[in-house]
């Protein structure tokens, strides 16, 4: 009985561990740059792996102003401030759909990783996808919520220098 009282104990905690491995920090900017809002995100894998399915997250906007009315929505969406995401990526292109299974009023996120330090946020409706915001991923979120610094991870994939320039 001790032994299958110690697998299972073993089995969560490196569920716990792994869940934790993947957890990041989050920020949604505006075109200038100022913080709407910020988060934290639980992905079903390793940030810059490839993976597909389902993400935790939470979110609280900020106090910032954003003319772009597509914004106000998609803020409007996000404003239960927790949910379900279908998060995948593959060859370098993460995405996230913020309200699964649904095409009109939502949020979603696509991002080529390998070229870009951001990912766009589109409002989508009816009509198409309408950017609305920059969506970027920061260091893993610390396991106690304390504030751990904004700068942005790479994918492991991504390790070209920044003189390199764009090969568009």
């Amino acid at each position: 009985m001790r032994a299958i009282v110690a697998v299972f104990v073993i089995l969560i905690m490196a569920a716990v561990t792994r869940a934790a491995e993947n957890a990041y920090d989050f920020t949604v900017t505006n075109q200038r740059g100022e913080v709407l809002g910020s988060g934290k995100i639980r992905l079903p894998f390793k940030f810059g792996a490839d993976g597909k399915g389902t993400a935790d997250w939470e979110f609280t906007p900020a106090q910032a102003a954003s003319t772009n009315k597509y914004w106000m929505k998609a803020k409007a969406r996000l404003a239960s401030g927790s949910g379900k995401a279908s998060a995948q990526c593959k060859d370098s292109w993460f995405t996230l759909d913020f309200n699964p299974g649904w095409n009109d009023n939502n949020v979603t996120v696509s991002w080529d990783i390998k070229k870009r330090e951001s990912g766009n946020l589109y409002f989508a409706d009816f009509s198409g996808g309408h950017l609305c915001a920059s969506f970027r991923i920061l260091k893993a979120a610390q396991r106690d919520g304390a504030a751990n610094g904004s700068q942005p991870i790479r994918s492991e994939t991504n390790r070209t220098s920044s003189a390199a320039g764009s090969r568009r």
